[in-house]
């Protein structure tokens, strides 16, 4: 059930329901704004606190100023099977102690997913969010997640460079700019309704109003020929880009005291 409902919110169209990634330090709008029941609240459980999962649940809450969230995630799962147990288990505590409606997994791989559904979770993760655009198809998490019943929530879905060595922006790539054209939209709102179109939901980060609703009406894009199939074609041609490589490199996750031993530990 609590699947159901975190995967209804983040297929829910906009503005009817609008999705809200929380940082720490982010407060509630004072005064007017949206509702409570029009917002979808998601936090994340950084590395540095999993040793007090509970704990950085309630400061998220507190510094939100509310009593639940809607999603809350579990970011960068560790690669060893016993801490990953410890972990979830709290992350259950959270959800069946009513301060997440649902809980969630980010950056985690397609093994790691398996290894969770190995410990036959009390509460499955509803959500895995993880890099995809068409520079990086991310194709055996986002198959891994479709046997699962896991929802993706696709982030970096313009392509942009996350870390060092990252690849450039995808949005003045020919290909792109071509389906934007034929979509009758943005090179913006192309790249996101590929990623919808694969079932995922998006999370483009974005501080200008313009931008926003610009993503936001890639939800209403018309093609300007061929209709739905012509929308087919415009978006398959995006499936043609390479190289494939990640924006987010994991590189800041390695080292002395870090969270990983190496890159290649990161992603497995």
């Amino acid at each position: 059930a609590l699947a159901a409902a975190a995967v209804a919110a983040a297929r829910a169209p906009l503005p009817s329901r609008r999705r809200f990634s929380a940082a720490l330090a982010l407060r509630s709008p004072a005064g007017g704004g949206p509702r409570r029941r029009e917002l979808y609240v998601t936090s994340k459980l950084w590395p540095s606190d999993h040793a007090r999962v509970r704990e950085a649940c309630l400061g998220s809450l507190r510094a939100l100023r509310l009593d639940r969230l809607d999603l809350y995630l579990l970011h960068w799962p560790p690669s060893d099977d016993g801490s990953l147990e410890r972990l979830w288990r709290c992350m259950e505590s959270l959800a069946a102690e009513g301060l997440a409606t649902s809980i969630g997994v980010c950056n985690c791989s397609a093994r790691r997913l398996d290894a969770l559904f190995a410990l036959r979770p009390a509460v499955a993760p509803a959500v895995n969010q993880v890099e995809v655009h068409p520079g990086w198809r991310n194709e055996a998490t986002l198959a891994a997640c479709a046997a699962r019943g896991v929802h993706v929530t696709a982030y970096a879905p313009l392509g942009r460079a996350l870390g060092a060595g990252a690849g450039a922006s995808l949005l003045n790539e020919p290909v792109v700019r071509e389906a934007a054209a034929q979509l009758g939209g943005t090179p913006a709102q192309a790249l996101l309704r590929w990623a919808i179109a694969r079932g995922c939901s998006v999370v483009p980060k974005s501080s200008s109003r313009a931008r926003i609703e610009e993503n936001a009406r890639s939800l209403r894009l018309a093609p300007r020929e061929g209709g739905r199939a012509g929308e087919v074609e415009a978006l398959r041609a995006l499936d043609a880009i390479e190289p494939q490589q990640r924006r987010m490199t994991g590189e800041t996750l390695v080292g002395a005291r870090r969270l990983y031993a190496s890159v290649e530990e990161v992603w497995r």
